[in-house]
């Protein structure tokens, strides 16, 4: 019985530490008809309150199994809080080149993580993250669900 405790509370310790460098995270699944809209422009606030730090941006991207394209073509713009914007093109891939996914599939759902940013210096203040796709039809399908993370960078 004390070996049960001691990993529970040691497991408590990993857990907790792990989330101590991050910042934000939001993870979205209201994709009617997984269906992500060619209109639909995701975005996300977050605040920057520790300055002289690396920070790391993620995109969460979660889909059906066996998606049908290797790419997905992303636009992130970033609102920094000098009111400048910062713009990024991503061709996220979802297919390696031996034609097996990249991301971690569990049955039917696949979650895929990729690097916008990492041990980048961000100035403290507010930021706004927008994401758009660029896929060629009206909307982009098999959609489960679309997020982002930020957190310190360990290094």
């Amino acid at each position: 019985m004390k070996i049960i405790r001691v990993m529970a509370v040691l497991m408590l310790v990993v857990l907790s530490s792990c989330e101590q460098n991050q910042v934000y995270r939001k993870f979205e699944k209201n994709f009617k008809e997984n269906r992500w809209q060619k209109t639909d422009v995701r975005t996300y606030e977050f605040e920057i309150v520790q300055g002289a730090t690396q920070y790391n941006m993620y995109l969460h991207f979660a889909h059906i199994y066996g998606y049908q394209f290797p790419t997905v073509p992303l636009t992130i713009t970033i609102l920094n809080p000098d009111k400048t914007i910062t713009t990024k093109k991503i061709d996220l891939q979802i297919i390696d080149e031996n034609g097996k996914d990249k991301g971690d599939c569990a049955g039917d759902i696949c979650d895929l993580y990729d690097t916008v940013f990492e041990s980048e210096s961000l100035p403290v203040g507010k930021y706004k993250v927008s994401v758009s796709h660029q896929f060629q039809g009206e909307y982009l399908p098999n959609i489960l669900g679309f997020g982002i993370e930020v957190s310190a960078s360990l290094d």
